[in-house]
């Protein structure tokens, strides 16, 4: 017998060869509710034919076979290639780790794209084009149909378990480590290597946006006055530090997201991540400008401060308050939705208003220091034209 499989973050799909049929179960791992299951054949949603499936009120499981042209609900298909058979005998719709198994013509590949996606709304219709609800979990891998199966491999037929581990197969007892290094398992299995990368991503994020560079524009903002040491701390905070852990932080966020296999700049947090990093390498090109090439009527006439000097701390201040936006939707979206794991617990959030309102008050109070700041800052230019 061949087949393979594959857990990801809230379900697990295996395949099982039987000559020119292969059978597909889709098997959730019990992380969140389940409302519907699917998988469709190719590297991406445009185009590629999908079997979803979803339980009834009365017992009975809808296979609905469906086509989208991108990132939309997929509607209704017609005139397939291939034609998919629900198998309701070989699928359980109760019990901690439900399954749905269907049977579909093969078509040659023996390790064939697959994306998968699981929501947690069921339709509340058995119609095969019933409306559904957008996905809680999704991504894209490829699945082995060519492997010998034997003890220890996961079982094609009850994906979320191996070959030879005790279970009767109602879906109760917990589910296994599948292949791909994949650990399926309840929120209180152990992290998932991608899971450990989207963790230390945060700390480390956290470290670079929310601390490092705060510090930077507090030190700015009140020691300048009291002597140039301050540019010397601030540029070490922004940059020394700072620099080599967003750096990271990145790194680590675009790991995960291949090692989930999931989709790059498909949601508004790693959109805003891009974005983020892209403002800060400019903020620290704009630093360098500003501190290095002095505009010439202002080392001479020294009449004000040049624009591109508010400039810098209008746009400091904007990349903290995005930093803060992403921190918040990363631990209370982003970590439930590719984890199934739930929300972060409640103390982070404490943490992390606590934060909103110490670093913009400490701030805003070095502004009381401004008068101060200009009337030194014009002393300076007094001595320069005497000069």
């Amino acid at each position: 017998m061949h087949g393979g499989g594959f857990c990801k973050n809230l379900m697990c799909v295996g395949g099982l060869v039987n000559g020119s049929t292969i059978q597909y179960t889709l098997q959730s791992l019990g992380r969140s509710k389940l409302g519907w299951i699917s998988i469709g054949f190719g590297k991406q949603m445009a185009n590629a034919p999908m079997v979803i499936m979803w339980p009834n009120s009365d017992g009975s499981i809808t296979l609905s076979q469906r086509l989208a042209p991108g990132e939309v609900m997929p509607t209704l298909a017609s005139n397939l290639s291939r034609v998919a058979t629900l198998q309701p005998a070989l699928s359980l719709t109760n019990g901690t780790n439900p399954k749905y198994t269907f049977t579909i013509p093969s078509d040659g590949s023996t390790q064939p794209q697959i994306i998968w996606a699981i929501g947690e709304t069921n339709p509340e219709s058995s119609a095969t084009d019933a409306t559904l609800l957008i996905h809680n979990g999704y991504g894209s891998t490829t699945i082995d149909l060519a492997g010998t199966l034997a003890a220890g491999s996961i079982d094609p037929t009850n994906p979320a378990f191996t070959l030879g581990q005790s279970s009767s197969g109602n879906g109760t007892s917990n589910p296994t480590s599948g292949t791909g290094g994949d650990n399926s398992g309840s929120a209180g299995m152990p992290l998932q290597t991608y899971e450990k990368y989207i963790i230390a991503h945060a700390i480390i994020g956290v470290l670079g946006f929310l601390l490092f560079l705060p510090l930077g524009a507090l030190v700015a903002r009140w020691m300048r006055t009291y002597g140039a040491v301050w540019f010397t701390l601030h540029w070490v905070s922004q940059f020394v530090i700072a620099m080599p852990l967003i750096v990271v932080s990145f790194a680590l966020g675009t790991a995960a997201v291949n090692m989930n296999d999931s989709i790059h700049l498909n949601d508004p947090h790693k959109k805003w991540g891009v974005a983020l990093f892209v403002l800060y390498w400019f903020q620290l090109l704009l630093g360098a400008v500003i501190h290095f090439f002095k505009p010439r009527s202002n080392t001479l006439n020294m009449r004000g401060r040049p624009v591109q000097n508010y400039f810098h701390a209008i746009l400091g201040l904007l990349i903290i308050g995005i930093a803060f936006y992403q921190v918040r939707s990363g631990f209370r979206t982003e970590w439930p939705t590719y984890t199934g794991r739930g929300s972060v617990g409640n103390a982070a959030n404490i943490v992390w208003i606590v934060w909103l309102v110490l670093i913009p008050t400490a701030y805003f109070a070095g502004v009381l220091l401004l008068p101060r700041q200009y009337r030194q800052e014009a002393s300076a230019r007094l001595g320069a034209r005497k000069l």
